[in-house]
């Protein structure tokens, strides 16, 4: 039975904040692929609570009183956003960045395939603080990859570039790293306000964008990031720090919502994956389809890792947003599509092995998107790494049973 999130939502708001157990459909263990045992790679970008050393009572001097214990420090809170960031901590993340002079620039915004699957692993995906995943056409899905509190030697497959990368560019007041575009998509690129701080590939900028591989073949193109600034700065391009406030990030979690675990994705039988939550990480971890779930074939999945770190891709925050779709080209030679990223729509986040319904709105199309829970607070995104699913308005979803959910792409 397909649950809507007007359900979802009904029943957060009726638990006011405890747990609602939820009565979902039953799912035959065989449906269910047991995840591959994966050890992730903790985040460099924690923060460390120094223990105060007592000093022992022999090392005090004659006559000095013996000092009172110190009080228990308490543990460490991130509480950051939705305005006024530190200059050291990442809007996009909420931690604080190894090196804050990184901070000193416009984020950049890469274009990353997915397919065919011969392009698997990608490059350098593990170093975005945001990633965004979204349906191109043909079945497939693409990634849009934001890197900006670190950079990534090796950035990739680069592709062809779509309506949405230009609304994700300005959301982040970004430099947008792409392979070209058919004619309709360049128009949007080349509007005078964004038109210099696109890099595409000409034939002296390598560094920053390379091919690795036969020239001018179709995923052979992959950018470094800190070659990005440098590029600019000869061409005279401004690449200043932007202001970049609008997500909240609270490391204690809200205390309505659901468990979840895991959720499915499919955007077609021949682009689908799933998030498990690994407890240990506390993170959610990637899997990708392995096969077309054609003729019969049950979904097969396999690891997403990164080429560059040999990580599996992972997560602090999955968030799936529903999103309008729409054709803004068709014919019988082209489809393009165009989704609708300024306005309003619902969703569902996913942190800490948890679910949440949320309401998401983007008022002006530079803001970043500020979604709030059923009660009217911001909901604030764990600190770390945030991938947004994008799916459409009438994409369904279903919740199964431990704490497992699916979610199904429908483009009308």
């Amino acid at each position: 039975m397909i649950r809507t999130l007007t359900l979802l939502a009904v029943g957060f708001l009726l638990s006011g904040c405890s747990v609602v157990a939820m009565q979902p459909a039953a799912l035959a263990a065989e449906d269910t692929p047991t995840p591959a045992i994966v050890t992730p790679v903790q985040a460099t970008e924690t923060a460390i609570l120094v223990q105060p050393t007592s000093v022992p009572e022999t090392a005090l001097p004659t006559g000095m009183p013996t000092p009172k214990p110190s009080p228990t420090p308490q543990p460490v809170q991130y509480i950051y956003g939705p305005y006024g960031f530190p200059r050291h901590v990442n809007p996009l993340t909420g931690l604080p960045v190894e090196d804050p002079d990184l901070l000193n620039r416009r984020p950049i915004v890469i274009k990353v395939t997915n397919f065919p699957r011969s392009v698997r692993p990608q490059w350098g995906l593990s170093r975005a603080d945001n990633v965004f995943e979204y349906y191109i056409g043909d079945a497939m899905s693409r990634f849009i990859g934001v890197f900006y509190g670190n950079d990534a030697s090796q950035v990739g497959p680069i592709r062809s570039a779509r309506l949405f990368d230009e609304r994700v560019m300005r959301m982040y007041k970004g430099i947008f790293v792409f392979g070209w575009a058919d004619d309709p998509v360049l128009e949007f690129f080349f509007a005078p306000d964004i038109r210099s701080h696109l890099v595409v590939e000409r034939p002296y900028n390598c560094p920053p964008l390379c091919r690795i591989g036969p020239e001018y073949a179709y995923n052979t193109l992959y950018a470094d990031t800190a070659q990005i600034g440098p590029y600019l700065a000869d061409r005279g391009t401004n690449n200043d720090r932007q202001k970049l406030d609008g997500f909240k990030f609270d490391l204690q979690p809200p205390k309505s919502g659901n468990p979840g675990r895991q959720f499915y994705l499919q955007y077609s039988v021949v682009s689908y994956n799933y998030w498990n939550y690994d407890s240990k990480s506390g993170r959610y971890l990637r899997y990708q389809e392995a096969d077309d779930a054609v003729n019969e074939k049950k979904e097969s999945f396999l690891p997403l890792t990164d080429s560059l770190t040999g990580v599996q891709l992972s997560a602090d925050n999955v968030i799936v947003l529903q999103v309008r779709h729409d054709y803004y080209h068709k014919s019988s030679s082209t489809e393009i599509l165009d989704q609708i990223l300024t306005g309003e729509g619902q969703g569902y986040a996913f942190r800490d092995g948890m679910v949440y319904p949320i309401h998401w709105v983007q008022e002006e199309r530079d803001e970043r998107i500020k979604m709030t829970l059923p009660n009217g607070a911001q909901y604030p995104l764990k600190p770390g790494i945030t991938w947004f699913e994008i799916i459409g308005e009438t994409s369904t979803f279903e919740p199964l049973e431990n704490a497992v959910y699916r979610f199904e792409f429908v483009f009308p």
